[in-house]
């Protein structure tokens, strides 16, 4: 079966310049990665470009994300303020990976960060950023789950389903997760001297917020894929079971998020 994920092209230009931040985001990732290698500065033990690298990765994925789900979702139904939301999303990830960026070039921490006013200014403001992108994600699940229940083919139900959950549990569990690295005060300071994963940067002896927030922050890609794939086995009768499957999912990865938190 051909499964179409996007309708009409109608809906394109509305999400194009998130696109555009995606790929400026991915991009930024290699030359970041180049950095690493020739500066051969240290901050806490690491390279200050260790953060601007993973950030690029990580908000580059959601960037991609939302402007994929917007468009299926803009081709099959009416996502109320998205064009004011999307222009909101797009401000954020710009200001976050610009900070981060300049400090790291700096040599200095973006996050927690309060040695100057501006600094804890710029941190405060990031928390903002923060929450406009925990936002966006709400909003667009909160959109999706309408379509959940009212689209007249099943493979629609089932994907729609998916981006609800996906980015209700994303936008929700971030905004815990992220209070609870604030909480612990874990910047790069935290992980000076310590066992850590490659990139990743998470401490291997306990106490890290970081996994949590990990699965808090992927659940809005990896629950929709699994709904996409649900919805090409050309079984629409299965849509109960699907919808269950996505629904024990999304409650393992509530638990799993929760137990992971220290």
């Amino acid at each position: 079966m051909k499964l179409e994920l996007f309708g009409s092209a109608s809906a394109w230009p509305l999400r194009d310049h998130m696109f555009l931040a995606a790929g400026v985001l991915l991009a930024l990732a290699p030359l970041v990665a180049l950095a690493m290698g020739l500066d051969e500065r240290t901050l806490f033990g690491r390279s200050p470009w260790d953060k601007p690298l993973r950030f690029a990765l990580s908000l580059g994925t959601y960037a991609v994300t939302m402007a994929l789900a917007a468009q299926w979702l803009l081709a099959r139904t009416r996502v109320l303020g998205w064009r004011w939301l999307s222009a909101a999303v797009t401000a954020a990830l710009a200001f976050e990976m610009t900070w981060i960026v300049v400090q790291a070039a700096r040599g200095v921490d973006s996050h927690f960060n309060n040695r100057t006013a501006f600094e804890d200014l710029m941190f405060s403001l990031m928390g903002v950023g923060a929450a406009i992108l925990c936002l966006g994600a709400i909003w667009l699940g909160a959109a999706a789950s309408r379509l959940a229940f009212v689209a007249a083919a099943a493979k629609d139900r089932v994907i729609a389903l998916g981006i609800a959950l996906g980015f209700v549990s994303t936008g929700l569990l971030l905004a815990c997760t992220g209070e609870a690295l604030v909480d612990v005060n874990r910047s790069q300071t935290a992980i000076n001297a310590s066992t850590v994963l490659p990139l990743l940067g998470w401490r291997l002896d306990g106490g890290d917020p970081r996994p949590a927030h990990f699965v808090a922050a992927h659940l809005m890609q990896a629950l929709p894929l699994l709904a996409v794939w649900m919805a090409a086995s050309e079984r629409p009768q299965r849509q109960g079971l699907f919808f269950g499957i996505l629904v024990c999912l999304t409650g393992c990865a509530l638990v799993l998020t929760l137990w992971l938190l220290p």
